[in-house]
């Protein structure tokens, strides 16, 4: 009887849920996706509480958003909350602590010290979407979830079995940003597909096809080409790449790069171009004949695409005017425009820096002046730059810091990337053999990534997550920071541990 009524209450609860669902995919709008979003997720809550770390390791890099929650979160925000609740559940409970690595802890608890009194004292952490009377909110929010996600990810160790393909699916999700241009490029049936997939270089897209004078670029391209690079050298590394018995693998590398030509940023080929050298330096190639193969093949590459440039592509094109090459000249003209753009705009926000060294500014916005400041730069009352610099859009890595948070945040960052290079490189060096390739892949990266941060484009905001994502990735792959001499029943205790951790990336 009992098993009947069990039966019965099933039904009373699963028929009119069914029907409402059905309804809702009947009757597409955003609430409809809003709540069937949320009944999936309510079905799947036990397959996301095992299933957390992974997907948070997989969602990191990728497009993945949450388009019918207010702010169209990323889908890795959403699983860092989650995995970080459920590693303080744990820890709290004496199952299980958050891996060891009070070299890096150090550094990001001052810098979330440095973010949030700067907040409070510059005008609080409000956000529009929360109601509040200031706008600027969601960058405290980004760089807070980012040190967040750190934790989370280094809630739990991933085995030692399945640590390469860890950090290769981690890279390799970022393939997911050339969906958005595929979409606009499918046509506006597909445009329910942004509620899951980020359309921010989507919008280029359609810049381009209501300005003649634009030239149509592929955003997503960028990031895909970084991220099938980054998973081509986790995977067989730079050495690996020139098997000629496997051409498959150089011809992933010449994809990646030819989807980085095609996104339209100079920033991405000098993004390839660090990362390669990098690379190269790493796997010590420099000591081989290697070097003077991949110089030869470097040369013999690059003369015909130098030579053909001005039959190439537009956004092609406008990727290699930083080149004393024939492109062009609409194209020249609109790199060169934005260069100017970029180079006036630093010249006068570097002029403001000394107000701001010692207290940034932090990033609060009075939403009239915003308000004011763009009619009067559509107007032309402003130069173009103005409504960036008020925005805080510096467009440049160094003043994304010192603006908002003075010199302290900068010290706190340069701090985290010194030690964060310090325990990469350890783990690089005396971590498991099995990693070591998966290591590389991510000190390499992380260098390449700090440099282009100071020297062509950089947004602390945004891209704390980058780097405190590597170093997530790495101390859980590795267990935290390997030491050199570790003595074998510890290296022999941490890899029982991991083969028998609950939970692994498949």
């Amino acid at each position: 009887m009992l098993k009947f009524h069990r039966i019965l209450i099933a039904y009373a609860v699963a028929i009119p849920l069914a029907l409402m669902v059905g309804y809702l995919v009947a009757t597409p709008d955003m609430a409809s996706v809003a709540v069937v979003g949320m009944v999936v997720l309510c079905l799947a809550l036990p397959l996301v509480i095992q299933w957390s770390h992974p997907v948070l390791l997989f969602c990191w890099n990728s497009a993945l958003i949450v388009g019918f929650l207010p702010g169209s979160l990323p889908l890795w925000m959403i699983f860092a909350g989650l995995t970080f609740g459920m590693g303080l559940v744990h820890r709290l409970m004496g199952h299980r602590n958050f891996l060891h690595a009070p070299e890096l802890s150090k550094p990001i608890l001052f810098i979330t010290v440095v973010v949030v009194l700067t907040g409070r004292i510059r005008g609080g952490l409000g956000m529009r979407l929360l109601g509040s009377s200031s706008y600027g909110g969601k960058y405290y929010f980004y760089v807070l979830i980012a040190i967040m996600g750190y934790y989370a990810l280094t809630s739990q160790r991933i085995s030692v079995v399945n640590g390469a393909r860890a950090a290769k699916w981690y890279f390799l999700s970022g393939i997911t940003w050339g969906v958005g241009n595929l979409i606009y490029v499918l046509g506006p049936v597909f445009y329910v597909l942004y509620y899951f997939i980020a359309p921010d270089f989507a919008y280029g897209q359609a810049s381009a096809d209501f300005n003649e004078g634009i030239v149509k670029r592929f955003g997503g391209l960028g990031p895909t080409g970084s991220a099938l690079i980054c998973f081509v050298f986790a995977r067989w590394g730079l050495r690996g790449v020139f098997d000629l018995s496997k051409p498959w693998r150089l011809l992933l590398l010449m994809a990646a790069l030819t989807a980085g030509l095609f996104s339209g940023f100079r920033s991405q080929i000098a993004f390839f171009g660090v990362y390669l050298i990098v690379q190269f330096i790493t796997e010590g190639l420099w000591k081989t004949a290697f070097l003077p193969v991949l110089c030869a093949v470097g040369f013999l590459g690059l003369i015909p695409l130098l030579m053909f440039t001005n039959r190439m592509p537009a956004a092609v094109q406008r990727s290699l005017a930083a080149f004393p090459v024939d492109i062009d000249p609409n194209v020249r003209a609109e790199a060169e425009s934005s260069t100017a753009w970029r180079w006036e705009m630093w010249g006068v926000v570097w002029r403001e820096v000394p107000k701001y060294l010692l207290l940034g500014k932090g990033y609060a916005i009075d939403p009239v002046d915003l308000y004011l400041t763009s009619e009067a730069t559509r107007s032309g009352l402003l130069r173009g730059y103005e409504e960036a610099v008020y925005a805080g859009d510096y467009h440049n890595g160094p003043l994304s810091i010192l603006m908002p948070f003075g010199i302290f945040g900068m010290i706190g960052f340069l701090w985290l990337l010194g030690a964060g290079i310090k325990a990469l490189y350890r783990n690089y060096r005396y971590g498991d053999v099995r990693l070591r390739q998966a290591n590389m892949a991510l000190f390499s990266f992380f260098v390449t990534q700090s440099l282009c941060f100071f020297v062509v484009f950089g947004a602390f905001s945004t891209e704390l997550s980058v780097f405190l994502g590597v170093l997530g990735v790495s101390v859980s792959l590795n267990g935290g920071i390997c030491r050199k001499g570790a003595p074998k029943a510890a290296r022999q205790t941490a890899l029982s541990s991991s083969l028998a951790a609950p939970v692994a990336v498949a």
